[in-house]
């Protein structure tokens, strides 16, 4: 009962600083990542033992790939609803800003927290599976559902459901559709051809359920990610005389003593929210599909794999490989600095180049951000007008989204985020090392 009035506090305490002092939001903000933060590490590293860095076990990871499913979605096609929603608006703003406020060295611990927090995806996506329920003919399953069927803790697990379908299925929607719409805008497109044109997209591909879903992102995902690669690999070449005086000033900036405890905590908060490891949507993706749990549970690894060291990594060589350490950026929000790289490697297509990007990345997040709010709506209630209502909500937070600005739901996100994974690490942790026992 601790943590349940605890969270609540801490929630109570956020909306009244958001509505009345919104610095002291801000404040309330950083301490709560750097509680989430210190209940994140220490979980990885306690599963890190536990489970012999199954992580770092490359050969099996890659055996992974092979494993099959009995039903009709199959264990990459989960994985493609995960990285969707992994590979978003933050693979390309979040490390901007890391490296614009932690400077390059920040990126190493991107790198470093990564490898240790992702036991945490393997971890929730064993316990999804395990708890999840059958509806129909599809599974159903994550942190909502373990916390309440294996701790007995309704109120956390309702909790939990509500804060992810307020977070993806509402705040970070709206963050999403509404990057869509103001990238279109930019080539002066009318806001209500774009809306148009996204709702009945987002529509059309909802409408036919869940299996669609994953269907629509197990291909979308990989063609946007060899497009963006293919982008990476083409600066790197080109620019491969300064890659290693690049990968010196890392090693030079991350371990520069007077600025260590800044950079590593940037280059935590970063990872953790890049990689969405410790969150728990990866279990409610890992649990649609009928394939073995320790298997599912390394592709999810996988998918963070991905995500730093090939999606992060070409973000970071784009940037790095440009003069922008010479431009002064006003109002930093992250995208400032990607327009710029894209410009200086790719002269006056490179906002075409980046629109297009922004664009898959943006609206395959949104997708999966359904999923994830269905997944969860299905707790509380399976019949069809709950879903219907469901589903009537999350376009009508499309359309708003598109008219209105993202700033304050930028930083709402990051707060909920934080709460999520201190629920889901707090509950792992109690079920491994205390109900196991």
């Amino acid at each position: 009962m601790k943590i349940n009035l605890l969270l609540t506090l801490s929630i109570v305490i956020a909306i009244v600083l958001n509505i009345y002092n919104y610095d002291y939001f801000l404040y309330w903000l950083s301490f709560t990542w750097y509680i989430a933060s210190v209940i994140i590490i220490y979980g990885g590293i306690k599963f890190s033992i536990r489970y012999g860095f199954i992580q770092l076990n490359i050969k099996k990871i890659i055996l992974a790939l092979k494993s099959k499913s009995k039903n009709d979605i199959s264990p990459l096609n989960s994985l493609s609803v995960s990285l969707a929603a992994k590979v978003g608006v933050g693979s390309l703003s979040g490390v901007a800003l890391a490296i614009y406020y932690g400077g390059i060295g920040s990126f190493f611990w991107i790198c470093f927290v990564s490898l240790i927090i992702s036991i945490n995806t393997y971890v929730e996506c064993i316990l999804g599976m395990k708890y999840r329920h059958k509806i129909g003919n599809n599974y159903v399953g994550g942190p909502s559902y373990y916390i309440k069927y294996c701790l007995n803790n309704k109120y956390l697990s309702y909790l939990y459901g509500i804060l992810i379908i307020i977070s993806y299925s509402g705040l970070f929607l709206s963050i999403q559709s509404n990057t869509i719409a103001s990238t279109v805008r930019y080539f002066n497109v009318d806001t209500n051809y774009i809306v148009i044109v996204l709702f009945v997209s987002v529509l059309f591909i909802i409408i036919k359920g869940i299996k669609s879903i994953t269907k629509v992102n197990s291909i979308l995902v990989p063609l946007m990610l060899i497009f963006y690669l293919s982008l990476g690999l083409y600066v790197l070449l080109v620019n491969i005389n300064t890659i290693p005086v690049i990968i010196v000033n890392i090693f030079k900036e991350a371990f520069n003593i007077k600025r260590i405890i800044p950079v590593f905590l940037i280059g935590i908060q970063r990872g953790i929210f890049i990689t969405e490891s410790s969150i728990g949507t990866s279990a409610i993706s890992a649990s649609s599909c009928d394939n073995d749990s320790t298997k599912q549970g390394l592709l999810e690894v996988l998918g963070i794999h991905i995500t730093v060291f090939l999606v992060c990594l070409t973000t970071f060589i784009i940037i790095t490989t440009s003069n922008y350490n010479l431009i002064s950026f006003q109002n930093m929000n992250g995208i400032e600095i990607i327009i710029y790289a894209f410009k200086y490697h790719f002269g006056s297509n490179g906002q075409i180049i980046l629109a297009i990007i922004t664009i898959l990345f943006a609206f395959s997040t949104i997708i999966s951000s359904y999923y994830f709010g269905e997944s969860n709506i299905n707790l509380f209630s399976s019949k069809n007008i709950i879903k219907t209502i469901f589903k009537i909500c999350f376009m009508i937070i499309i359309v708003i989204s598109c008219y209105v600005k993202s700033n304050i739901l930028w930083n709402l996100t990051d707060y909920l985020i934080a709460i999520l994974a201190i629920i889901n690490v707090s509950s792992m942790l109690k079920i491994i090392f205390i109900k196991a026992t």
